[in-house]
């Protein structure tokens, strides 16, 4: 099943809310919007491929009530999760290939863990470029090889033995491909970071990971692949045990932090 396909599953958007949001993107939302600084009530923010909203509830958190912030996101499940999580933020749903703004609308883009997952990753870039004013910011991260997140490269090894090679997006736009990215793209003052914490899991879905990395399960009837998501679930105890936390399970990971600038129109 495609990550597409396990977005349209009922349950993924308030799984993703519950179980990934505290245990990974709460602390680098809260690093990413760190990094805005400074950010007042007054600058225009876009919140790109919000899922949830978790940046947009920290850019809300710490700008009050009167900040002028919209999230977008291409899941109508995440949509629908976010308005309801925080339904005084402008939620809409959206393609970032095809932002539905006009030029110059906002004065800061922040974009956590979404761009890999784009089909051209370039005419997102040039949208996020066309609906910043000039000189506005753009603030972007992808993660790290899986090779350097030991929770994930255990789980993925185990999944890739019972369901063949993966095609995991989530790993796939790393430092050097990122900064080539915006610098054909015509962003400036481009910098790149290296920012990681320890996720702590209470809960993981063995089988909603699988199902994110993308195997191509078309020849697997249902019964075969019930059979190969037990047998992961069955062979991922040993990881959890492995990578066991206070009260949880997890391991640390790590994370490219891109700072642009829009530079004045021609």
């Amino acid at each position: 099943m495609s990550l597409e396909a396990a977005l349209r599953q009922p349950n993924f958007a308030d799984a993703y809310e519950r179980t990934v949001v505290p245990a990974m993107f709460d602390r680098y939302a809260r690093d990413l919007v760190e990094r805005a600084r400074p950010i007042g009530a007054s600058d225009r923010i876009l919140d790109l491929g919000c899922g949830t909203g978790i940046v947009a509830r920290v850019l809300r958190e710490r700008l009050g009530g009167a900040a002028n912030i919209v999230g977008i996101d291409a899941s109508p499940l995440m949509i629908e999760k976010a308005r309801a999580t925080a339904p005084e933020i402008d939620f809409r749903e959206g393609n970032a290939m095809a932002l539905p703004f006009a030029d110059g609308a906002f004065d800061l883009v922040l974009c956590q863990e979404m761009l890999q997952f784009v089909p051209d990753r370039l005419a997102a870039l040039r949208e996020v470029r066309r609906v910043l004013t000039p000189g506005g910011r753009f603030i972007t991260s992808t993660w790290r090889p899986r090779s350097e997140q030991p929770f994930f490269e255990a789980l993925g090894r185990i999944a890739e033995r019972h369901l063949g090679k993966s095609n995991d997006g989530r790993w796939s736009f790393d430092g050097p491909e990122l900064r080539r990215a915006l610098d054909e793209s015509g962003f400036a003052d481009v910098r790149i970071e290296i920012v990681s914490f320890t996720d702590r899991f209470r809960e993981f879905s063995t089988r909603m990971n699988a199902m994110a990395s993308n195997f191509d399960l078309s020849a697997l009837s249902e019964t075969e692949k019930e059979r190969r998501f037990a047998a992961i679930e069955a062979d991922s105890a040993e990881v959890f045990a492995r990578f066991a936390l206070d009260g949880g399970f997890g391991g640390p990971s790590s994370a490219n932090v891109a700072i642009a600038v829009a530079p004045p129109r021609m």
